[in-house]
């Protein structure tokens, strides 16, 4: 949604555009009424102003040559390259972000691409094992909550971390779909998005709501964490997560977030992003002591002394390397060091950082001319890319190895060649060259050269082929290395890391002492990330087991919460109450009670089994019968289409079953499904039967919409509001339980079936059951999935996605015009959204099938539970509302508006489910009854407009030729006199919140095509004026 402030900005911009462009000269209104002249064969015709100015533009003739000379398509390629090119350096002070935040409809368009594998090698490739499947299908249903919920829970530095993570050396490398044209997922990016929205909802983390209230002494042990940095973070967050009340972390800085806050560049990691996870820590009830370093302010003995029971070091490796193991380049850096242009990646990208970030000095050093870089890692090219901005001119990255096996990732590797960085390979250093001030002019190198071709296994010597690099500037990344000092000599290996057990964390000096990080030769940001969860775990079961007490050998630890995930969801139906309102429909997924169990176990708090028969009505399937519809050509839509019938299995499967699955889940929901013919004796020994199950309560299957209506039963029965009358009744007559009628979409009123459901004792309806269709066939006419040697199929029912506006419009009816009955929702509910939707217009449960038939019933539910909480909670939330928020989806400008958290966080009261049930019916209206006299206008935001031409072509075609589109490269224009604001522009527009519609700012008056009768209605006649804004 759009705040006031941007529609007041859109609608000036509107206003400032040349009039000339927007409304067309007036014309005269000739007797015909369409202003091109008198005669009746021209009303058939474009005016000469639509055609000369608005339909010029319009494809007329395709698959026809073009003759165009080179040098006019070479003219037209430079003047209009949109492709992004090195601005070399132009790039000075600008730390802009290097890959803007993807946009909303970028995301759920790469969430479906993903395929969700169960097998998920992402996820098995992620450092912090994230459930990366999971939060991607949340993004795809814009469940915002749901997916940082999932990627918080295992990684609690999720931001920052989808702003730096390797993925080409972590998840996407094993993608499934990493061969495509298109490559892997960009699972960073989408994970940084959903981590970025749910920043800015500004709720704050607390403590898993299931944790004992009381909770032995041993947790309030003194824990001391050393470096405010990924690694410490991530041991805090665990810690606090598990209930530990004395957690310290101390910081020898002012300022939290370790390496990215401090060395990581502002245009690769903004600092607010980090400070912010910082903050989340210490929701947790972290302490956190700035100014704080060790050697200097304390020692390791100190917080021993102070009675610290464990204590984690995630420190980092703080010197750098002077190049110790090469003895002449060694006493070079030694005479170079003190240099004024001489620089170590670690002075270097400090120094620039705290200036860029303002969180320290501002002596940063401003560059010119030539800068040189030693190294390629990933260090090195933030020095490379950092120089540009600070003003260098040239830049060059020399290292020893060739590009086959360099040490940076993808992820910033290609950046900094796309900038204009240039890189020397195969140059070993040997010496600086130093002026009689004692800066350095050049630095020697040796060519070195690979002596092999194992590409797994590259050797390289010096050739003394030697050559000098003028430089103006010099920076050195060698890498970094522990500080030499005595206590790290205790405790580290001879390679200069600690030594530890990789599989705990532990020391192996002290079992005390955990570490993490860079310290252990950790490589990325996301791997000291898990460091620190890993070690949280093996403090804890080091300090509950010095103290008496058993802890599991299987790691168990708790996952995000916010106040959202304490949403109460449930409802009651038919007198049934229920935690949630989600239950599976009887349908595949409730096609035996092991499914049933399972949905059960995942979360689902009422099933309604398949429709069972007596045993003379027994059926047997067809195969195959289950397919996707033809309006998704790509598998992606959980839009299905089924010739399966009812039940194969016996009555006597399902009342037996029903009083195994009621014994072991006495508090869930089971609903019996019944079907016959339209027969009494029939329905009556059916309901009796269905009566010693133990059902909570009977649905009756009136609208199957296949196979069963050839034998009199389903949707033959359910089509005519006497039957299904004399049907219910006979049900109601002969059971005490609840009675819902399952009704189907295929009878134009539904209300009126309801009522009659109603008024013969149902309590209550489910709106809808499938409609009957055909799958699209092949082009010679065969079917895309044929039964038998025949080659055959029938039409079936139709779900999912391409349902819903139909099921709801059911829903929205009944609940208008038969009040009395209660509705369960059926019929494309895959989203958090569309649960809503349902509920506001009358629903009380939701009957699932879709979703789970197109993913799995756990994925499914987390999805619909999260979403619902999040939207409940949010739409609370005035302030946020004022903002633009609609429930937790976020007005179109959120990313500026760096909301905070607040210390005291507003009381939000979610309501209860029932309470909204029906709330928004009053938006659903009669046409006749809608205003005729507030018209709208379509305004093109141009900083979204992609200049793409489709507004026009549907307008031109479909609408009333009211855009203007001059041709490549330039904007629509909106010709309001012509515009009726139909919004078929705003429809078709592939990007979000590049058309708006706005109040209009011209009269507008309905174009009738001739001059009306003197008899015409005359409240048609009316020219109605501008809308105040």
């Amino acid at each position: 949604m759009l705040s006031k402030k941007i529609l007041n900005t859109l609608r000036n911009q509107s206003k400032q555009q040349n009039i000339k462009q927007l409304v067309r000269t007036a014309q005269v209104n000739f007797a015909c009424g369409s202003g091109c002249g008198t005669k009746k064969k021209e009303l058939t015709k474009f005016t000469e102003y639509q055609q000369k100015d608005v339909m010029c533009g319009m494809p007329t003739s395709i698959s026809q040559p073009t003759l165009r000379n080179t040098k006019v398509r070479e003219q037209y390629s430079e003047q209009f390259d949109r492709t992004p090119h090195c601005q070399g350096c132009s790039k000075e002070d600008n730390w802009e972000r290097d890959i803007p935040l993807m946009t909303i409809q970028e995301a759920i368009r790469e969430a479906y691409r993903c395929l969700k594998c169960n097998d998920a090698p992402c996820q098995q490739g992620c450092s912090t094992t994230i459930d990366i499947k999971s939060f991607i299908y949340n993004i795809q249903n814009k469940n915002w909550y749901g997916a940082a919920k999932v990627i918080l829970s295992d990684n609690p530095l999720g931001l920052t971390c989808g702003q730096l993570c390797p993925i080409s050396e972590l998840c996407a490398r094993n993608c499934n779909v990493s061969e495509t044209e298109q490559g892997a997922i960009k699972i960073n990016r989408l994970q940084e998005l959903a981590v970025r929205i749910f920043k800015e909802m500004g709720v704050k983390q607390v403590k898993d709501p299931s944790l004992p209230k009381q909770l032995p002494p041993s947790y309030k042990k003194p824990i001391a964490l050393i470096g405010a940095g990924p690694a410490s973070l991530s041991c805090a967050s665990f810690l606090g997560r598990m209930g530990y009340e004395n957690i310290h972390i101390f910081e020898k800085e002012s300022f939290g977030g370790g390496i990215v806050a401090q060395e990581i560049p502002q245009n690769r990691a903004p600092i607010s992003e980090a400070l912010w996870e910082v903050e989340m820590v210490k929701q947790l009830g972290v302490k956190i002591h700035y100014n704080k370093k060790l050697g200097t302010d304390f020692t390791l003995e100190d917080l021993r002394q102070q009675g610290y029971e464990a204590i984690f070091l995630g420190i980092g490796l703080q010197d750098p390397n002077m190049g110790k193991s090469d003895p002449t380049l060694h006493k070079s850096i030694q005479q170079a060091q003190n240099a004024n242009n001489f620089f170590t990646s670690k002075r270097f990208l400090k120094t620039v950082m705290k200036d860029v970030k303002n969180v320290g000095e501002k002596e940063a050093p401003r560059l010119k001319g030539h800068a040189l870089i030693l190294g390629i890692g990933d260090t090195a090219l933030d020095c490379a890319r950092s120089a540009f901005r600070r003003g260098a001119e040239r830049v060059t990255v020399a290292f020893r190895r060739g590009f086959q096996d360099i040490r940076a990732n993808d992820e910033i590797f290609e950046p900094g060649r796309y900038e204009g960085i240039n890189f020397l390979p195969y140059s070993a250093p040997l010496e600086y060259v130093l002026d009689a001030q004692g800066n350095v002019t050049a630095v020697e190198f040796d060519k070195n050269l690979p002596q092999n071709t194992d590409p797994n296994n590259l050797k390289y010597n010096k050739t003394n082929q030697k050559f000098q690099m003028p430089v103006d500037y010099v920076i050195q990344s060698f890498g970094c290395q522990l500080p030499d000092e005595d206590w790290v000599k205790r405790i580290k290996k001879s390679d200069n890391l600690i030594n530890h057990h990789s599989e705990t964390g532990q020391t192996k000096a002290y079992d005390w002492l955990f570490v993490g990080g860079d310290a252990v030769g950790t490589k990325n940001l996301v791997d000291a990330v898990n460091d620190g969860k890993t070690a949280s775990w093996y403090i804890h079961k080091h300090i509950q087991e010095s103290n008496g007490h058993k802890v599991s050998e299987t790691p168990r630890l708790p996952g995000f919460h916010t106040a959202i995930d304490l949403v109460d969801i449930s409802t009651e139906i038919v007198g049934l109450k229920m935690k949630n309102p989600y239950g599976l429909a009887s349908a595949p997924p409730t096609t035996s009670y092991p499914m049933i169990r399972r949905a059960f176990e995942v979360g689902f708090d009422f099933a309604v089994v398949k429709t069972f028969q007596l045993e003379k009505d027994a059926v047997s399937n067809v195969s195959p019968r289950i397919y996707k519809v033809g309006t998704d050509a790509l598998k992606l839509e959980p839009s299905f289409g089924n010739i399966e019938l009812i039940t194969e299995k016996t009555p006597e499967y399902w009342i037996d079953g029903a009083k195994d699955i009621k014994k072991d889940f006495p508090e869930k929901i089971l609903i019996g499904s019944i079907m016959a013919s339209y027969n009494e004796k029939d329905w009556i020994e059916l309901t009796k039967l269905a009566n010693t199950a133990g059902f909570d309560a009977l649905e009756i299957n009136l609208s199957c919409p296949h196979g069963m209506n050839e034998k009199g039963m389903g949707r033959a029965c359910g089509e005519d509001p006497i039957i299904l009358g004399n049907i219910t009744k006979w049900v109601t007559s002969n059971t005490t339980l609840p009675v819902i009628v399952k009704i189907t979409p295929n009878y134009g009123k539904s209300e009126d079936l309801a009522q009659s459901a109603l008024e013969n004792g149902a309590k209550a309806v489910t709106l809808t059951n499938t409609m009957p269709g055909l799958i699209d066939p092949l082009p010679s006419g065969e079917p895309f999935l044929p039964v038998g040697s025949a080659k055959q199929y029938s039409s079936g029912g139709t779900t999912g996605s391409v349902l819903r506006p139909f099921a709801l419009r059911k829903c929205a009816d009944v609940a208008k015009y038969v009040p009395d009955i209660e509705i369960f929702g059926s019929g494309g509910i895959i989203s958090g959204d569309h649960a809503m939707s349902f509920l506001q217009y009358g629903a009380k449960a939701l009957q699932i099938c879709s979703a789970v038939q197109n993913l799995d019933a756990a994925t499914v539910f987390y999805d619909l539970k999260t979403s619902l909480q999040a939207h409940l909670y949010m739409l609370q939330d005035k302030e946020k509302y004022a903002q633009g928020w609609r429930g937790q989806y976020p007005p179109h400008d959120y990313q500026k508006l760096n909301n905070t958290f607040q210390e005291i966080q507003p009381q939000i009261t979610t309501p209860y489910i029932p309470s909204i049930v029906g709330t928004k019916l009053n938006h659903v209206s009669l046409i006749e009854k809608m205003s005729k006299t507030e018209y709208q206008a379509p305004v093109i935001n141009e900083e979204k407009c992609l200049q793409c031409g489709r507004c026009y072509l549907a307008c031109s075609d479909s609408g009333y030729q009211a855009i203007k589109f001059d041709g490549y490269n330039t904007f629509p224009k909106i010709v309001e006199e012509d515009c009726t604001g139909c919004a078929i522009c705003h429809a078709v527009c592939p990007v979000e919140n590049a058309i708006h519609m706005m109040p209009r700012t011209l009269p507008y008056t309905v174009n009738r095509g001739t001059t009306p009768s003197p008899t015409f209605p005359k409240e048609h006649l009316q020219t109605y004026p501008p809308l105040k804004f």
